[in-house]
C-alpha cells in the first residue's frame, strides 16, 4: 500500500493534554474554487496560527475543511465557550462555521508525568513512527528494558497512539468516509470514573459488529466525548446503513458523516514543543 501511494504516512498522535494544550476541530466552509477562495483560506489558517498550532487539515467533499488544532489551555480566553454541547463560538467575522470542543478526562495528572524521559521518547515516536526500541535507547540513552517499559506506559496510558494516513485519492474503487461520533454522556461522572469510556465501548462495537468495513482510525485520535474515524467503502447504500445502525448505539449521542478528498498532517511543531519543554525544564 505504501508502494502504491494508498499509505501517505505513518504517525504518532498523542494525547496533547500532556503538554498542556486542548484539542479544537474547527469547521470551515468554501464557497467557491476561486483566487477570492484561496486567499480566504490562507486568512482561516493564519488566524488559527494565531489561535494555536495546526496538527492537521482535512478536506471534505462539498467545499468544507476541518482543522485540528491545538490550543495552550492559558489562551482559553480568546474563545466563548458553550458547555452545553462542548462546542464554541470564535469572534471572527463569520470565517468558523462550527467548533468543537475535544475532552481528555482520562489522561492521569500524576506528577511528574511526562518525565523529561518520556518527552525524549514522545519526541522520537513523533518524528518517526517505525522506529525501533533499540534506537529509541540509543537516542534518548537509557537501556532498552527502559525504552520499552517507558513506551507500553505510553501507550497504555492513552498518551501515544500510532496510525497511518491515507491518500483518499490513491484509494481506487474506494471512498474514504469520515465518521465524526458525538459520545453520549449522560452517565453522572461518578459513574464514569467507575466504568469504560463510552468513546472505547463504541469503538469496541465498531470493530466488532461491523467486520466487514475497513475502519481505520484516522489521524483524529478518539476523545472522551467525540470520535472521527475513517472507514472506506464503496457502496453507498451499505454505508448509509452501517450509518444507520451506529446511530442507534446506546453509548452515541449522534453522528455526522463526512467524504475526505485530502488529508494533511503537521507534526514538526510537536516535537519543536517538546525541545522547548525540555530546555525551560517547565514539566
Amino acid at each position: 500500500m505504501v508502494s502504491k501511494g494508498a499509505i501517505q504516512e505513518y504517525i504518532t498522535d498523542i494525547n496533547f493534554a500532556v503538554l498542556g494544550y486542548r484539542i479544537y476541530y474547527i469547521f470551515t466552509k468554501h464557497e467557491e474554487k476561486s483566487s477570492k477562495d484561496s486567499s480566504r483560506r490562507k486568512m482561516i489558517i493564519e488566524h488559527l496560527n494565531r489561535l494555536g498550532n495546526i496538527i492537521a487539515e482535512i478536506e471534505v467533499l462539498g467545499g468544507v475543511s476541518i482543522f485540528r488544532v491545538a490550543i495552550r489551555e492559558a489562551n482559553n480566553g480568546i474563545t466563548q465557550k458553550d458547555d452545553e454541547d462542548n462546542t464554541i463560538s470564535i469572534l471572527n467575522g463569520g470565517i468558523i462555521e462550527k467548533v468543537i470542543v475535544a475532552s481528555n478526562t482520562m489522561y492521569k495528572k500524576q506528577q511528574p508525568y511526562p518525565t523529561p524521559t518520556d518527552l525524549k521518547v514522545i519526541r522520537c515516536l513523533v518524528l518517526n513512527p517505525q522506529i525501533g526500541v533499540a534506537d529509541i535507547s540509543r537516542l534518548v540513552f537509557v537501556s532498552t528494558k527502559t525504552a520499552n517499559r517507558i513506551l507500553n506506559k505510553l501507550t497504555d496510558d492513552v498518551i501515544v497512539r500510532f496510525s497511518v494516513i491515507c491518500d483518499p485519492a490513491a484509494m481506487k474503487g474506494l471512498v474514504v468516509f469520515g465518521l465524526l461520533i458525538y459520545v453520549n454522556d449522560g452517565e453522572g461522572e461518578k459513574q464514569r470514573k467507575n466504568k469504560k469510556p463510552g468513546s472505547h465501548k463504541i469503538l469496541e462495537r465498531l470493530y466488532s459488529e461491523f467486520p466487514e468495513y475497513p475502519f481505520l482510525r484516522s489521524p483524529l485520535i478518539s476523545h472522551d466525548n467525540i470520535i472521527i474515524v475513517s472507514v472506506f467503502g464503496n457502496d453507498v447504500f451499505a454505508i448509509d446503513s452501517m450509518f444507520k445502525k451506529v446511530l442507534s448505539f446506546q453509548e452515541v449521542k449522534k453522528a455526522e458523516l463526512y467524504v475526505f478528498t485530502r488529508i494533511k498532517y503537521h507534526k514538526d511543531w510537536i516535537a519543536n514543543e517538546i525541545d522547548r519543554r525540555l530546555e525551560s525544564k517547565s514539566l
